[in-house]
């Protein structure tokens, strides 16, 4: 018997390349943290034309499970444990609620403390 009310298209596949957008645009909302600067080669890429995010990475292991790992620098004064939870309840919510997937894990990684810059 056939369901009507269900209708198959094909798949959809979501490259890391748009989560980790997804991750950096999150992570530009909060006040106080940013991703740690990009280095020569990715200054080179972007020059290029090729947009890549040194402080993300994003993996999926073979169970299909998705991890995010975000390297940032921090704001003098602000608490690390405090904003790495905001971080990783910023980061989820928005992947989540943009491409409808559970992330295995969101790791910060506090590369650095940045001082006298608002």
């Amino acid at each position: 018997m056939m369901d009507f009310n269900r209708v198959d298209l094909g798949s959809v596949q979501i490259h890391k390349k748009a989560i980790a957008d997804l991750a950096v645009t999150a992570l530009a909302e909060i006040n106080g943290v940013r991703l740690v600067p990009p280095d020569l080669k990715t200054k080179i890429l972007k020059s290029l034309g090729q947009e890549t995010y040194p402080g993300v990475v994003v993996s999926v292991d073979k169970n299909n499970q998705v991890t995010v790992e975000l390297r940032v620098v921090v704001r003098y004064g602000i608490s690390i444990p405090d904003i790495a939870r905001q971080i990783q309840e910023t980061v989820r919510n928005a992947i989540e609620r943009t491409v409808d997937i559970s992330l295995k894990d969101i790791n910060v990684n506090v590369q650095g403390i940045e001082r006298g810059r608002e």
